[in-house]
């Protein structure tokens, strides 16, 4: 009987991995757009789809955050240093007016609002849209072409009338962070052994407001 239900466990995890890896791979985007590599993260029912140049190190990418309602700002970035401090973020929220707005934001410490701001990474082509509960930012980022890899954290959190609050401190929220290989499509959790950032700082409650609706995007550079 021990032996039967080994199996049938070892088959579960089998097919739930198998599950994550067709929902990445076969996953298809309303504008057509293909993509060479993609990775199901770990945690948050998130997926992410890229093209990268290591010759200029351009990044078409997408950030796709499955099931998720009207009332939940999503994001997603890079990071030079370690943890959240030192992201820079795309962003996405649902204003009370029901459209979806997308724009960048740098994650200057731990009381960040996620505001509207420059990044210090060329973002081209921002905007997001929502498929079927899926919010899916897409953006193209203009790296250094010295690394391909990078720090990377993902997040959500609740919205109520256009603006976003806190995001919850369980286990999902504070794992959504590792490192991610553009080459080879490698990914470790946690924080890596990359250089740290001259930010970090221990962490409190992690606080975040929106920018108003109506503020113009800014994709802008580094």
């Amino acid at each position: 009987m021990g032996k039967f239900l080994s199996i049938l466990f070892c088959i579960l995890i089998s097919n739930s991995i198998l599950t994550l890896a067709q929902d990445c791979s076969t996953y298809t985007f309303t504008s057509n757009t293909t993509f060479a590599r993609c990775v199901s993260l770990p945690v948050q029912n998130s997926h992410l789809h890229w093209n990268f140049d290591q010759t200029d190190g351009t990044l078409d990418m997408a950030y796709r955050h499955t099931g998720v309602s009207a009332s939940t700002w999503v994001a997603w970035g890079l990071n030079l240093g370690r943890g959240m401090v030192g992201t820079q973020a795309l962003v996405a929220l649902q204003y009370s007016n029901g459209s979806l707005q997308a724009y960048t934001s740098s994650v200057d410490g731990y009381s960040t609002r996620l505001q509207q701001s420059i990044v210090r990474f060329a973002v081209q082509n921002l905007r997001a849209e929502r498929v079927n509960g899926d919010v899916v930012i897409y953006a193209t980022f203009m790296l250094s072409g010295v690394s391909a890899i990078y720090n990377q954290v993902w997040q959500s959190g609740p919205v109520s009338n256009g603006a976003p609050g806190q995001h919850a401190l369980n286990s999902e929220n504070r794992n959504s962070m590792g490192t991610v290989d553009f080459v080879t499509g490698a990914l470790a959790g946690g924080e890596s052994n990359l250089p740290p950032s001259p930010l970090q700082a221990p962490p409190p409650n992690l606080q975040v407001s929106p920018p108003s609706p109506g503020i113009k995007m800014r994709c802008i550079l580094s």
